[in-house]
Protein backbone atom coordinates (compact mmCIF):
# COMPACT_ATOMS: atom_id res chain seq x y z
CA UNK A 1 0.00 0.00 0.00
CA UNK A 2 1.23 3.19 -0.88
CA UNK A 3 1.71 6.55 1.21
CA UNK A 4 -0.96 8.29 -1.36
CA UNK A 5 -3.49 5.30 -0.80
CA UNK A 6 -2.81 5.47 3.15
CA UNK A 7 -3.21 9.23 3.53
CA UNK A 8 -7.00 9.15 1.49
CA UNK A 9 -8.32 5.92 3.12
CA UNK A 10 -7.16 8.31 6.61
CA UNK A 11 -9.10 11.67 4.83
CA UNK A 12 -12.19 9.17 4.09
CA UNK A 13 -12.37 8.53 7.90
CA UNK A 14 -11.33 11.60 8.91
CA UNK A 15 -14.41 13.35 6.79
CA UNK A 16 -16.93 10.71 7.52
CA UNK A 17 -16.16 10.91 11.29
CA UNK A 18 -16.76 14.57 10.42
CA UNK A 19 -20.14 14.32 9.23
CA UNK A 20 -20.85 11.50 12.01
CA UNK A 21 -20.03 14.80 14.60
CA UNK A 22 -22.05 17.61 12.52
CA UNK A 23 -24.78 15.98 12.33
CA UNK A 24 -24.57 14.67 16.17
CA UNK A 25 -23.89 18.08 17.29
CA UNK A 26 -26.84 19.28 15.24
CA UNK A 27 -29.36 16.75 16.26
CA UNK A 28 -28.22 17.39 19.95
CA UNK A 29 -28.63 20.96 19.58
CA UNK A 30 -32.53 20.27 18.61
CA UNK A 31 -33.29 17.60 21.22
CA UNK A 32 -32.00 20.35 23.64
CA UNK A 33 -35.41 22.55 22.36
CA UNK A 34 -37.48 19.43 22.33
CA UNK A 35 -36.16 18.08 25.71
CA UNK A 36 -37.17 21.65 27.22
CA UNK A 37 -41.06 21.67 25.87
CA UNK A 38 -41.97 18.08 26.91
CA UNK A 39 -42.65 16.34 29.85
CA UNK A 40 -41.04 13.25 31.41
CA UNK A 41 -37.51 14.95 29.99
CA UNK A 42 -35.31 12.43 31.18
CA UNK A 43 -37.10 9.47 29.17
CA UNK A 44 -37.18 11.78 25.59
CA UNK A 45 -33.47 13.09 26.23
CA UNK A 46 -32.17 9.17 26.63
CA UNK A 47 -34.42 8.06 23.03
CA UNK A 48 -33.34 10.86 21.56
CA UNK A 49 -29.69 10.38 22.38
CA UNK A 50 -30.19 6.80 20.85
CA UNK A 51 -31.46 7.84 18.26
CA UNK A 52 -29.04 10.15 17.52
CA UNK A 53 -26.10 7.77 17.75
CA UNK A 54 -28.11 5.43 15.45
CA UNK A 55 -28.84 7.67 13.10
CA UNK A 56 -25.20 10.05 13.04
CA UNK A 57 -23.09 6.52 13.31
CA UNK A 58 -25.33 4.91 10.20
CA UNK A 59 -24.84 7.91 8.17
CA UNK A 60 -21.24 7.61 8.85
CA UNK A 61 -20.95 3.45 8.21
CA UNK A 62 -23.07 4.84 4.76
CA UNK A 63 -20.63 7.27 3.74
CA UNK A 64 -17.37 5.58 3.98
CA UNK A 65 -18.96 2.54 2.66
CA UNK A 66 -20.28 4.14 -0.67
CA UNK A 67 -16.31 6.18 -0.68
CA UNK A 68 -14.56 2.61 -0.13
CA UNK A 69 -16.70 0.02 -2.27
CA UNK A 70 -15.11 -2.83 -0.71
CA UNK A 71 -15.03 -4.26 3.10
CA UNK A 72 -17.52 -1.90 3.72
CA UNK A 73 -18.40 -3.60 6.86
CA UNK A 74 -15.28 -3.31 7.90
CA UNK A 75 -15.00 0.74 7.30
CA UNK A 76 -17.89 0.91 9.17
CA UNK A 77 -16.80 -0.64 12.21
CA UNK A 78 -13.93 1.58 12.33
CA UNK A 79 -15.53 4.60 12.49
CA UNK A 80 -17.81 3.57 14.81
CA UNK A 81 -15.27 2.58 17.01
CA UNK A 82 -13.86 5.51 16.76
CA UNK A 83 -16.61 7.20 17.18
CA UNK A 84 -17.64 5.63 20.59
CA UNK A 85 -13.99 6.02 21.53
CA UNK A 86 -14.41 9.39 20.93
CA UNK A 87 -17.63 9.48 23.32
CA UNK A 88 -16.10 7.89 25.54
CA UNK A 89 -13.17 9.95 25.73
CA UNK A 90 -15.38 13.28 26.44
CA UNK A 91 -17.30 11.71 28.80
CA UNK A 92 -14.11 11.36 30.96
CA UNK A 93 -13.02 14.83 30.28
CA UNK A 94 -16.77 16.61 30.93
CA UNK A 95 -16.72 13.55 34.32
CA UNK A 96 -13.37 14.97 35.18
CA UNK A 97 -11.77 11.41 35.01
CA UNK A 98 -14.59 9.41 36.56
CA UNK A 99 -15.20 6.26 34.43
CA UNK A 100 -18.77 6.55 33.46
CA UNK A 101 -20.35 2.83 34.05
CA UNK A 102 -19.70 -0.22 32.16
CA UNK A 103 -22.84 -0.75 30.57
CA UNK A 104 -23.33 2.74 29.55
CA UNK A 105 -19.88 2.05 27.71
CA UNK A 106 -20.80 -0.87 26.68
CA UNK A 107 -24.26 0.25 25.34
CA UNK A 108 -23.06 2.66 23.38
CA UNK A 109 -20.13 1.32 21.79
CA UNK A 110 -22.30 -1.59 20.55
CA UNK A 111 -24.94 0.89 18.79
CA UNK A 112 -22.27 2.86 17.47
CA UNK A 113 -20.02 0.47 15.93
CA UNK A 114 -23.60 -1.85 14.75
CA UNK A 115 -24.97 0.98 13.16
CA UNK A 116 -22.08 2.06 11.37
CA UNK A 117 -21.35 -1.47 10.18
CA UNK A 118 -25.32 -1.74 10.05
CA UNK A 119 -24.40 1.85 7.25
CA UNK A 120 -21.73 0.58 5.76
CA UNK A 121 -23.29 -2.84 4.28
CA UNK A 122 -26.59 -0.63 3.15
CA UNK A 123 -24.67 1.80 0.96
Amino acid sequence: ESMEQAKVQRGCVIRSLLVMYILSGLLLMLLTVVVSRVEKEDMVAQIGIIVIYVFSCGMGGFIIGKWKKRQKFLWGLLVGFLYALTLFVVALAIQKGTMPSLPHILTAAAICIGSSMLGGMLS
